[in-house]
């Protein structure tokens, strides 16, 4: 009964969400909205279902968080000064290792590394390429060097 009302929670709001980008209400894309959104609910539901280990997110990581709306802003800025550069001279973007617990299996360890990886992709800088268990390490690409001890985490 659960499975049936997060799929009719996802058709909903996906529904809603292709009316809002869309922006024509004619009877073609309704049917296209509501066949889409009854495509994306099922995908949803059976990734939903497969994971059943869960997690849970420690109140000190989710406090490090709170500075991702300033870090999408700040490396938005960085994405642009190093755009607007490249135009005149090419430039490379760099991998850094930054220490980072990423080990274990338990609810709050999985949460942790879920918790990182988001946070550090949100900005339009920085993405997660993998979390070395081995070396307590997250290699992150950066477009723009992000300079040190400025990094999220």
């Amino acid at each position: 009964m659960r499975d049936v009302a997060r799929w009719a929670a996802w058709w909903v709001v996906l529904v809603f969400m292709w009316f809002l980008y869309q922006g024509e209400y004619n009877g073609i894309e309704q049917v296209a909205a509501a066949c889409a959104a009854a495509v994306a609910a099922t995908v949803a539901v059976v990734v939903r279902r497969q994971e059943r280990t869960g997690i849970r997110v420690e109140r000190r990581w989710l406090r490090k968080t709170a500075a991702v709306p300033w870090q999408v802003v700040r490396e938005f800025a960085l994405v642009t000064i190093f755009l607007a550069r490249a135009l005149r001279t090419p430039r490379a973007g760099e991998t850094r290792r930054l220490p980072f617990p990423t080990g274990g299996a338990r609810r709050h360890e999985r949460g942790r590394r879920v918790l990182a990886a988001m946070a550090i992709t949100y900005s339009p800088n920085s993405y997660v390429i993998d979390m070395d268990e081995d070396a307590n390490e997250v290699v992150v690409h950066t477009l723009s060097p992000v300079p040190r001890g400025e990094e999220l985490l």
